[in-house]
């Protein structure tokens, strides 16, 4: 959301051989959203040495989450044990897709993970009117933010929110901003209920299918 908060994540992947370095891009206006189709975090395309995409928008963990095999307490409020479930039952092929990346850097288009043309847009998720149209409320939304203050985006996103319930990005930055409170240094990732707009990260989650729906799986 803000270039600043990106600061302590890019230097913690910063390689000791500054010749390993690779440039890190910051999309502080959801572009990849409207060119690749991203819908959550982490998702990646592959594009190759020509440009050409040869894996769409896909979840890209390349690590297992640590709450995979967490056991969860007894005696938790209700909707912290429903959210522990909830994250857990998030689909997780974090090693094997972190593999299919490093075949494919060895094996380039021979990678049996490279996709054809006609692949890549079998797979790719489809953008419809309502789509379009919640990636320019959206766009206002954040020029006004940013132009005017964070009040001024408010119905630009809850109407990007109702056009496009799946994609999470979009509501996960307008809920950050009323639920993390201010001069915090990390986000509230629980982004409970706020009386600013109608969702919240496990309501929705469970509205859209629970966890095992919340991400795009790679089919690999």
């Amino acid at each position: 959301m803000e270039p600043a908060h990106t600061t302590k994540w890019i230097d913690a992947a910063r390689p000791a051989d500054p010749a390993l370095a690779h440039p890190s891009v910051i999309d502080t206006q959801h572009i990849t959203d409207e060119l690749f189709g991203f819908s959550n975090i982490p998702m990646a395309v592959w594009i190759d040495e020509a440009g050409t995409i040869v894996r769409p928008a896909e979840g890209a963990s390349i690590e297992q989450s640590p709450m995979r095999d967490m056991e969860i307490p007894e005696g938790l409020p209700e909707r912290l044990t429903r959210l522990l479930v909830e994250v857990k039952s998030i689909p997780d092929v974090a090693l094997d897709y972190r593999a299919a990346i490093v075949d494919w850097a060895t094996n380039g288009a021979d990678s049996p993970y490279v996709l054809s043309a006609d692949e890549v847009v079998a797979r790719s998720q489809p953008r419809g009117d309502d789509e379009a149209r919640a990636a320019a409320c959206f766009e206002l939304g954040e020029h006004l933010r940013r132009s005017v203050g964070p009040d001024a985006a408010v119905p630009w996103w809850r109407e990007a929110h109702r056009l496009y319930p799946a994609n999470w990005t979009y509501k996960r930055q307008a809920w950050t901003l009323v639920t993390t409170a201010e001069g915090a240094d990390e986000n509230d990732l629980m982004q409970g209920p706020n009386d600013v707009y109608a969702g919240n990260w496990l309501d929705d989650v469970i509205a859209s299918g629970g966890g095992a729906a919340y991400t795009i799986v790679p089919q690999l």
